[in-house]
């Protein structure tokens, strides 16, 4: 059984190295002949780099910025004094119960992007 299998391997040698000649000798008779002159390329690299410059330029960028997930809590007096200023998660509570409470009494003014404007009237 050993016996026939080296048979087997070594005839698939000797075929892989018929093959292997055979494709060797076919590409040297493809490329033997007379070659043509090859012609010299001239860059114009002003004229690439123009090129380069248009087309980044085409190209339409499109990015989505993260959302901001903090809010900002500025409560103000009569005379326009800050308060308490608190930053806090977008929907999340207030831990501090003095700023829990100073928030409860005072009055919604305004609110710009991500901050919140209150003022206590007393």
């Amino acid at each position: 059984m050993e016996k026939q299998f080296t048979t087997q391997r070594k005839w698939s040698a000797l075929v892989a190295l018929i093959l292997g000649v055979m494709v060797t000798f076919m590409a040297a008779i493809q490329s033997f002949g007379t070659t043509s002159s090859e012609e010299l390329i001239v860059y114009d690299i002003k004229a690439s780099l123009d090129r380069a410059y248009e087309e980044v330029i085409e190209e339409e960028f499109e990015f989505e910025l993260p959302e901001t997930t903090l809010e900002t809590i500025k409560i103000f007096d009569t005379n326009d004094n800050l308060i308490l200023s608190l930053v806090k998660e977008k929907g999340g509570v207030i831990n501090d119960k003095n700023a829990q409470m100073l928030l409860n009494r005072a009055e919604y003014l305004a609110d710009y992007g991500n901050t919140f404007i209150y003022r206590i009237e007393d």
